[in-house]
């Protein structure tokens, strides 16, 4: 997939051919996102376009409102990674900086979907606001694509049957509340967080269940995603592209500290090997407790094994939503 960072990289002639353009957030990438990018997908095949998502590297609050900026569900290279996998070709995600919010949705329109993009379908969803002051919408794009010559598509939401409205509002609450259940019905796959497993306490190898502990890679990068609420989870290990059954532990282990840095370790069931400096990648599948401070080792190991056994009962036949 071709990536432009900036509006400055894209030359004249980058989309000659002409580009079926997604524009949107698209943190989570859950099934509304979904939605765009299977319009643009089929408009792209069946017109001979160039299939383009337009994004933001970072979400617009964060320069505008950083006071009400959301936490986001993933960093802009799993988003990235998570359209390219979706297959789609070419990428612009830029950073949102004075100028582009200065920007009018008329002037955004000309500049940015005609004279770069060549943009000949557009697809958005229907609450899709964009320019200065928000001022852009599905009715201003429908009119401009009269003038330009570019088709429209506005999105409809997608609803779950039982969940409502899926949107990345409530896949964010349904993972800080330890939900990844229905925040993987929303999403279509498993939330997930990925970075380097670093040295723990060893405390996990001395009671027979070692743990891979994620932390800040030796660059200084931070974990990527939105890590779940406290708790024991059932879900899977993505390491070297093979996947693990996973029984993984949110938190400050409460049994032998009250107080401490929160840790995500996952203890990879069945698995033997040195992980330390390695990347791993983390879907969580289903909660299975929160975090407790057990009376002690006897009573933690005991029901660490029950961690281990529900969660090869849960992960049995489960799909890893790796498509």
């Amino acid at each position: 997939m071709r990536v432009f960072r900036s509006l400055e990289d894209i030359s004249a002639g980058a989309f000659a051919e002409g580009s079926a353009v997604a524009i949107g957030k698209f943190d989570g990438i859950h099934l509304g996102h979904r939605a765009l990018l299977d319009s643009i997908t089929e408009a792209s095949i069946e017109r001979g376009l160039e299939s383009v998502v337009f994004t933001f590297e970072h979400h617009p609050l964060r320069l505008l409102r950083p006071d009400i900026c959301p936490v986001r569900l993933m960093s802009p290279e799993q988003r990235l990674d998570a359209i390219a996998e979706a297959g789609i070709s070419t990428c612009v995600m830029v950073p949102f900086d004075e100028a582009l919010s200065l920007m009018s949705a008329e002037e955004f329109v000309e500049r940015v979907l005609v004279e770069k993009l060549c943009v000949e379908y557009l697809s958005l969803g229907a609450d899709f606001r964009f320019g200065h002051e928000s001022a852009g919408d599905a009715h201003l794009l429908e009119r401009a694509g009269e003038r330009f010559g570019f088709a429209v598509d506005v999105v409809p939401e997608v609803i779950d049957p039982e969940l409502g409205r899926v949107s990345t509002s409530r896949v964010r609450e349904a993972i800080l509340q330890g939900d990844v259940a229905n925040a993987t019905r929303m999403l279509g796959r498993p939330p997930a967080v990925r970075g380097s497993v670093v040295h723990g306490d060893a405390r996990g190898r001395e009671l027979g269940f070692p743990t891979a502990n994620l932390g800040a890679a030796p660059d200084g990068a931070p974990i990527e995603g939105l890590i779940p609420a406290d708790g024991v989870y059932a879900g899977w290990a993505i390491v070297g592209g093979r996947r693990y059954e996973a029984a993984v532990s949110v938190g400050v282990n409460l049994t032998f500290e009250l107080e401490g840095e929160p840790r995500v370790e996952a203890h990879l069931i069945d698995f033997a090997g040195d992980l330390y400096g390695e990347q791993i990648e983390i879907l969580f599948v289903e909660r299975l407790r929160g975090m407790v401070a057990f009376a002690g080792i006897e009573t933690l190991v005991e029901r660490i094994r029950e961690d281990v056994r529900e969660t090869r009962v849960i992960l049995a036949g489960h799909d890893a939503g790796l498509g």
